[in-house]
């Protein structure tokens, strides 16, 4: 690792020494949307992540995971396209096969379910223009998401007319990426349309991927009355080769596990979500926003041990009424949420559905009640306020047991309360000293409120935290150095642990307390000169932790002290991008995760790895607009042998070994066109 480290750091400096790629948005001018006011991204105070997407990477880009990664504290393991789990500061790492314990929407519509899973991975970048990242907890403003929140913007055409975009890409192991993005601007008038098609056979056994995506994003109005509206489609077949044991992961990395390649396991859904906003100004001081939205799917699993069958309709509304006046911004308002959650569970005879085992029913209702406050008392000084009170109830319905067991009843959960207090002050004309406190909770997920016998458990309470950050951030040498410095600590209580009774069998269970601390540092340096064409970008993310458990004692065992499983100790990402003339275009980058235990005891460990990516884009103008753009790559330079994923206190059942390994593909090749119309 050490000599790989060393190559890479010779190459790297190479070409920040000749090329380089000038940001394509500045930082500061962007108005970010994750927070409850609009603002520039200096004066926020809170600690967060604007993510640009860049048009060479979209082309070929399937899971979002490369672009989640490059942001310091935020960790998106994948297994494959389809099992991946975001954390943010160690927030969501006990989750074994998505992501929760995080809030996902595109603009105002969410892509959290009433169950508190994200599925961030069936969006594309194709019709996504950057991604803002508000880390820590929030629920002072969202609700549940103890871990933070992910906002993703969606691509409008900048220019006025109709404008087109085709892509495809090829890539090693028989990937395919086809795309086509439509757009239309006219005054106050913007639309944008498109469709991908993703597909691969997988570098493992078990391992194809499909998955079609449609996304439609408008919006229209005037200055008093504007109406923005979205509708993504996703339609997914993947297969799951699932993880493996030391001894296959070492040895045979492209194996699937034994018993998932018999039935050729895998998961298959559409998925609909739709939603529209009316944003109306009455005056220069009062605005008022309303939201709805809704979301279709209707997930099917095939598994070793038994095939899940689910369906679910959600829907709600948000609305905000907004008062400003010289320097005071007030924001008021509510969100309700109501979801109807359908599930069997059914035998499965080598892969066919045998008899029906259980199905149960779940309507899942919250609301949330907030109110934030934004008060400028002097020129430099910056200080928000914000209050959440979530109410929580859900409903089980039993249609069918096999041993008659009827766990239907109506249960809900104490009321929480979530304050938050932020400060922003401009120490000079471009540095910013910020510090926020805040409350967040996470509700248990209905895997966790299910005990091992089928029936529920009416003490398992919500996860809560508290978290503090302070950091510091900037521009110096003329705007050509941005930073951004953060330090943070969050107390955990009613840690919410998933227990693994068997393979298919979960539940959750409130052990004890935890504290997570750690170290953002964020560095973007433009190292150009008037006179040189080559514009040179140097980007540095690293995030350093340390998890404890302050007190957690799980059967009898103490695990008080013990660091947390499933969370790189350090991570490291260093890019250098550059470009010619808008022309010539190269980007090679580092990726470092740091040593993850893999057990609660700490008695197991994954050491980490080094990764290095390597891409060139050509970009040859067709007459006086249209232009066609080649980009070719390799992921994975050294053919590193690594772990993309681990799955935290995997079991052991007989004399088999845990299973914690989900392989990383090893070196592999792309190449893709697009064409500007």
């Amino acid at each position: 690792m050490t000599r790989h480290l060393l190559i890479s750091i010779c190459l790297l400096t190479l070409a920040s020494k000749a090329i380089a790629q000038p940001d394509t948005i500045s930082l500061d001018n962007v108005t970010i949307a994750v927070t409850p006011f609009e603002q520039r991204l200096s004066e926020t105070t809170g600690s967060l992540s604007i993510l640009p997407t860049d048009p060479t990477e979209t082309v070929h880009t399937i899971n979002l995971a490369d672009q989640l990664n490059t942001a310091p504290g935020v960790f998106m393991s994948s297994g494959t396209h389809t099992t991946n789990r975001l954390t943010i500061r160690g927030i969501g790492s006990r989750t074994p096969y998505s992501t929760n314990r995080i809030r996902a929407y595109i603009e105002e519509i969410p892509l959290t379910n009433g169950d508190g899973i994200s599925s961030i991975e069936d969006m594309d970048l194709a019709g996504i223009s950057r991604v803002e990242i508000l880390k820590g907890p929030a629920s002072a403003m969202y609700g549940s998401g103890l871990g933070g929140v992910v906002k993703l913007r969606a691509q409008y055409p900048t220019e006025t007319g109709f404008s087109m975009n085709l892509s495809s890409s090829a890539g090693s192991f028989n990937t395919w990426k086809h795309a086509v993005r439509l757009g239309w601007k006219q005054d106050h008038t913007s639309v944008t349309a498109g469709y991908t098609r993703s597909s691969s056979n997988g570098y493992r056994e078990n391992n194809r991927y499909t998955r079609d995506h449609l996304f439609l994003h408008g919006t229209t109005g005037s200055h008093n009355n504007r109406i923005t509206f979205h509708l993504l489609a996703t339609g997914l077949d993947a297969q799951i080769p699932s993880s493996l044991n030391e001894t296959n992961f070492l040895e045979n990395p492209e194996k699937a596990a034994v018993n998932w390649l018999a039935i050729e396991g895998f998961k298959a859904y559409t998925k609909i979500t739709g939603g529209a906003s009316w944003q109306h100004t009455f005056n220069s001081h009062w605005h008022n926003k309303l939201v709805i939205f809704s979301t279709w799917s209707d997930p099917y699993e095939s598994r070793p041990f038994n095939i899940l069958d689910e369906g679910s309709v959600m829907g709600g509304l948000r609305n905000f009424i907004r008062y400003e006046k010289n320097n005071l911004r007030l924001q008021t308002g509510f969100e309700l949420f109501h979801e109807a959650f359908n599930w069997k569970i059914i035998e499965t005879l080598s892969g066919e559905e045998g008899a029906l085992q259980l199905q149960n029913s779940e309507t899942r209702r919250y609301g949330n009640l907030f109110a934030h406050a934004r008060w400028s008392p002097v020129a430099k000084v910056n200080i928000e306020a914000g209050l959440n009170l979530n109410l929580l109830e859900y409903r089980l319905n039993t249609l069918y047991q096999i041993d008659d067991t009827d766990q239907s009843g109506s249960y809900s959960y104490d009321p929480v309360l979530s304050p938050r207090l932020g400060l922003n002050y401009n120490l000079t004309q471009d540095h910013f000293i910020h510090a926020s406190a805040g409350h967040g909770f996470s509700a248990p997920s209905l895997e966790e409120t299910l005990l091992p016998g089928g029936l529920v458990n009416p003490d398992l309470k919500p996860e809560t935290g508290w978290n503090l950050d302070a950091g510091l951030r900037g521009w110096s040498t003329g705007k050509r150095w941005y930073y951004d410095i953060t330090a943070y600590t969050i107390q955990i209580r009613n840690m919410l642990v998933t227990k693994r009774v068997t393979e298919e069998i979960f539940s959750g269970i409130n052990a004890g307390s935890a504290r997570l601390s750690g170290i953002e540092i964020f560095n973007r340096v433009d190292l150009n000169t008037a006179a040189n064409p080559w514009k040179n970008s140097l980007y540095t993310s690293i995030y350093l932790n340390s998890n404890k458990f302050t007190e957690f004692v799980d059967d009898g065992n103490d695990y008080s002290g013990n660091a947390l499983p499933g969370i790189p100790a350090q991570m490291i990402h260093a890019r250098f991008q550059t470009t010619w003339q808008q022309t010539f275009d190269m980007m090679a980058e580092l990726r470092y995760a740091g040593k993850q235990l893999l057990n609660d005891a700490n008695t197991a460990a994954y050491d980490g790895h080094l990764t290095a990516n390597l891409r060139v884009s050509y970009k040859i103008p067709l007459g006086t607009a249209p232009s066609l753009r080649i980009t070719t790559g390799i992921n994975n330079l050294f053919d590193t042998h690594y772990a993309s994923m681990v799955l935290v206190n995997a079991p052991s059942f007989g004399s088999n070994a845990p299973r914690y390994y989900y392989p990383g593909a090893p070196r592999n090749f792309f190449i893709s066109l697009g064409i500007d119309l």
